[in-house]
């Protein structure tokens, strides 16, 4: 109950706080960038709030709570991101003054098509992560309240709608900044008590040699079909949906469980697995690239195409970039993501604790398919009583803020593309485009119940880094990029790389060496889209005019400008 109330109060403060941009959300300037007048602190904690995400909040404790420590790459990945958005996009980007990304690539290239196909990357890009969030919604929701998955996919999707339909980027700038603080607080509480519990010896260390086993008698709750492979012959108490409960010994092997069924397994059975979800033993899991079924099999390749999709694709997620043209400088969108870095790194550092531990205290989740929900189960494993629904209630608070900050950034970031990059509309089109996102996102996002979080933001921070990312650092930093150079890396990039994704998620490969290569493809993608914008550049004889005073726009320091107009004047 507890739980339940602290998410509602949640989401409560978010309408609260959502209708106080309604008297500011007149202008497009309001509705787009906030009038280029948020503080660098606390459009810092509005990028933290998005930054920190269901992708880091329950994604990453998932994958390490399944596949071991080399799961580490995301946030490595993210957090040099981060420091090369600081050094490379974040103050040039600020200070060519324009709205979203497709019109800042149209004013440097001169190239309305080039506009438009980058609107088309971004609502791609942001498409995909903004599927992550929803899954997010459904399953935490569904595990404090037992609701139905759809339930929290269509119930987030409506508030954030409304709330970016009635305030606009300033309205969300407010919202984002307070629910930053309700996502640090939710890891932050529950690492304290791990952490205290772990050096007093209360909770037990990983057996090396062996794969899970359950410490104590536990109740599994299997809210979807499953089908989960038995290891060794156990004796367990199964109800199923309608049904008395029935004592009944499995045998070795798989068995089908249906939607709704609980199975009490008794302590010291080892954990079935499903089926999906590889069996790995203590040593495995703590070694890093061993043999794992993560990337297809060969989790070197997965590391590195991880790495390189996290570290570019941060630059080129446009409801991160967004963020930086409501400072008033370049100079204070710097020191914004200056401030980012500062308050993102030990909630990065705070995270893999969470996977390690849920392992310990909850392995039932490799049983019913749950592991994105290992952040949210942990205090249960841990504690007991008011303690473990007081635990559970911040980490729950921090996720729905987690999800909710997030898909507001990346609503308005298609919103945006659609509206006033491909309609050259106002703020009735961007209500509408609002909706219809919400909608469309909603709708797919009830399909994607079985695909891990990480997957799906995998896949977005790839296409970014292969398509947006190359035409933000050409553009900003190579005066010799043209048109054609731009259009080579942004459908050759992008195009190849959604490519392959839409080509992983109709399941066109599920194994070896394809899977590694579709499913993660950054590591070609991202060198083809940079090698396409210079190769086909170079040998371009058309160039963009005025390319001298579009770069002092972009580099002139701010302190510089502002002396020149003084002077001027």
């Amino acid at each position: 109950m507890i739980p339940t109330l602290a998410v509602g109060g949640v989401v409560v403060l978010t309408i609260v706080l959502g209708t106080t941009g309604l008297r500011f959300a007149r202008t497009t300037s309001n509705f787009f960038v906030a009038s280029r007048s948020v503080h660098p602190v606390w459009n810092a904690f509005a990028v933290c709030g998005e930054a920190m995400s269901a992708a880091s909040y329950l994604g990453v404790p998932a994958l390490i709570f399944v596949f071991g420590f080399e799961m580490l790459w995301p946030l490595l990945g993210w957090t040099i991101g981060f420091l090369l958005l600081s050094l490379f996009i974040a103050a040039p980007i600020r200070r060519f003054g324009s709205y979203t990304i497709p019109e800042f690539v149209e004013g440097r290239l001169d190239s309305p098509r080039l506009r438009t196909v980058t609107a088309v990357m971004v609502i791609v890009v942001s498409w995909f992560f903004l599927l992550a969030q929803l899954k997010g919604a459904g399953i935490v929701t569904r595990a404090l309240i037992g609701t139905p998955y759809w339930v929290g996919v269509v119930g987030v999707a409506v508030l954030v709608a409304a709330n970016l339909s009635a305030g606009g980027m300033r309205g969300i700038t407010f919202v984002q900044g307070f629910q930053f603080f309700f996502i640090f607080l939710g890891i932050l509480v529950p690492f304290a008590v791990m952490s205290t519990l772990w050096f007093r010896g209360d909770i037990d260390p990983i057996v090396v040699d062996e794969p899970p086993r359950f410490t104590v008698e536990t109740v599994v709750d299997y809210p979807t079909d499953a089908t989960i492979e038995v290891t060794s012959p156990t004796e367990v108490v199964i109800t199923e949906p309608g049904s008395a409960p029935t004592p009944r010994r499995l045998a070795i092997g798989p068995l089908t469980v249906d939607a709704g069924a609980t199975i009490i397994w008794p302590a010291g059975a080892p954990v079935a697995h499903q089926d999906r979800i590889q069996v790995i033993d203590g040593r495995a899991w703590a070694t890093p690239l061993g043999e794992k079924a993560v990337g297809g099999g060969h989790p070197l390749y997965f590391s590195f195409a991880i790495l390189l999709a996290n570290m570019f694709g941060i630059m080129g997620l446009p409801h991160i970039v967004v963020r930086f043209y409501t400072n008033p400088t370049g100079a204070e969108a710097r020191r914004t993501n200056l401030i980012v870095l500062a308050l993102i790194a030990p909630y990065y550092a705070m995270l893999p604790l969470f996977g390690a531990v849920s392992r310990v205290v909850s392995p039932g989740l490799l049983s019913n398919g749950a592991t994105d929900s290992a952040t949210v189960s942990v205090a249960d494993g841990l504690l007991s009583g008011t303690n473990a629904e007081l635990v559970t209630a911040v980490v729950s608070a921090g996720a729905a803020a987690a999800f909710l900050s997030t898909s507001s950034g990346l609503l308005i970031a298609m919103a945006g593309a659609v509206s006033h990059d491909m309609l050259s509309a106002g703020v009735r089109q961007f209500r509408f485009a609002v909706w219809v996102g919400a909608a469309l996102s909603a709708l797919v996002a009830l399909s994607v119940e079985q695909t891990d979080i990480n997957v799906l933001i995998g896949w977005s921070t790839s296409i970014a880094a292969s398509s947006i990312c190359p035409l933000l650092v050409l553009g900003i930093w190579w005066p010799r990029l043209t048109r054609r150079g731009a259009l080579a890396a942004a459908v050759g990039g992008g195009g190849s790389s959604t490519t392959a994704v839409v080509a992983t998620m109709l399941g066109v490969v599920d194994s070896g060496w394809p899977l590694a290569v579709l499913g993660t493809p950054a590591v070609w993608s991202v060198p083809l889209a940079f090698a396409l914008g210079i190769g086909v550049s170079l040998r371009d004889t058309e160039t963009v005019d005025d390319i001298g005073h579009k770069f002092a726009l972009m580099h002139v320091p701010d302190r510089d400008r502002l002396r020149s107009r003084g002077a001027a004047q």
